[in-house]
């Protein structure tokens, strides 16, 4: 007979034991297979806390202590927040109607946090149902990509398949779009205000500009003071007050002279899956719009913000702003008019990925460098097909016998010098 208590108690004393104990790490492969393990568990212990809940709701036995829902119940035993017994109570919602992910988050295959993600998204009831017949896309993508790409898909996906589709609500965040300056009592100023997808995308652009170059201030002060071995926590400025500062020259230069900090021949890129461009284009020409097929639909920055297709497209053809259309393997095919054209080939080179494709790293593309993945000194060649985004960091290290390469699908493979894979 199954005795869920008991199983967990044994459990515990499992736990007990190895926190007793001091994890001996041999190499790095010891670290990742322990951390792999560690997280496998932690993936399958939240499985059962919310297969728990599940149970308590459908029993209908929080009622016995006066307990309004299985949410409140298991919030006040288990002592946590409401936020967190919220997020279990949705994920038992959704393990009643998509058994895959479910299934996934139980073998431990599928993240917590990818697993939340999906139960908010099966929150909106507009695009509940169709989760069900992508429960495979949802799991292999979440296989492959980090979490912040995969919530980018997964988004992007829901403004799809919602029946009131992106263009609705991103119409409302443009017509409401507001800014204000308010004094507080103490004398201070505070900043509110929204605006829509396109015009977000291109103040953030400009924005981190100006963020970087105090950032770059701030360490040459540092240096300037400590010599070159000047660490981060003796720069003047948190970066908090770097960004604060950044406004106020964003406002400086525009009430001062053109030259700015933004470089003169800085323009916009616009970057596009080829049939995502193609059904935007066909709809401007007042062509009865087509389903955007969610595997293949791109429409974003650079470094992966999304915009709104209708805008963005209006803005392409118009030429204010340069469109990069690229295939189904993220290579360039198309480099469209802007107000300024430089620089194409390291363009093509920077689109080849939204951050740096070293494993496990989020430095957006917009702030690497580029190099050659196929080493010029060994033959590479400098052309797009061979150039792709690296952090400072990660560059330094394909000098240390690391090879990276890329698959005829757009996805990137990092092998160490002993030629296994960094997963």
């Amino acid at each position: 007979m199954f005795d869920g208590a008991a199983d967990l108690h044994r459990l515990n004393d499992v736990l007990e034991s190895l926190l007793d104990n001091d994890f001996e790490l041999g190499d790095a492969a010891d670290a990742r297979e322990l951390v792999a393990a560690a997280e496998t568990a932690r993936r399958r212990l939240g499985a059962v806390q919310i297969r728990l809940l599940a149970e308590v709701e459908r029993t209908g036995t929080f009622h016995d202590d006066g307990h309004a829902s299985a949410k409140v119940m298991v919030r006040h035993v288990a002592k946590v927040s409401n936020r967190e017994a919220a997020a279990r109570q949705r994920g038992a919602r959704l393990i009643g109607d998509l058994g895959e992910i479910g299934a996934a988050l139980a073998a431990g295959t599928l993240g917590l946090d990818q697993f939340d993600l999906l139960s908010r998204v099966h929150a909106n009831p507009r695009v509940r149902a169709a989760m069900a017949e992508v429960q495979p896309w949802f799991l292999r993508i979440a296989s492959r990509l980090s979490y912040a790409d995969f919530e980018l898909e997964v988004r992007q996906w829901e403004r799809l398949a919602d029946a009131d589709g992106p263009e609705p609500a991103n119409s409302r965040n443009h017509e409401s779009r507001d800014f204000a300056l308010r004094q507080n009592y103490d004398l201070g100023w505070s900043f509110d205000g929204g605006v829509g997808a396109f015009q977000g995308a291109a103040i953030d652009e400009i924005f981190r500009y100006y963020v970087d170059a105090e950032r770059l201030a701030d360490w040459e002060k540092a240096r300037a003071e400590h010599g070159d071995d000047a660490t981060e926590a003796q720069l003047p400025r948190r970066e908090s007050q770097r960004r604060a500062d950044a406004l106020w020259k964003v406002f400086q230069d525009a009430a001062g002279s053109g030259a700015g900090t933004v470089p003169v021949d800085f323009v916009h890129n616009i970057v596009w899956g080829e049939e995502t461009f193609e059904e935007m284009v066909r709809r401007l020409d007042g062509a009865v719009p087509r389903a955007i097929d969610a595997d293949t639909y791109r429409c974003e920055t650079i470094d992966g913000v999304p915009l709104e297709p209708t805008e963005a497209a209006a803005h392409a053809l118009l030429g204010k702003f340069r469109r990069v259309v690229v295939d189904a393997a993220g290579v360039v095919i198309d480099l469209g008019r802007s107000r300024t054209f430089t620089g194409g080939a390291r363009l093509a080179a920077q689109l080849s990925a939204r951050h740096c494709p070293w494993p496990g790293c989020a430095v957006p593309s917009t702030r690497c460098e580029i190099d050659h993945p196929h080493e010029h000194a060994k033959g590479g060649r400098t052309n797009p097909g061979n150039g792709a985004p690296f952090c400072g960091r990660h560059n330094r290290w394909k000098q240390k016998g690391f090879s990276v390469w890329r698959d005829a699908a757009g996805g990137w493979h990092v092998y160490r010098p002993d030629g296994t894979e960094i997963e």
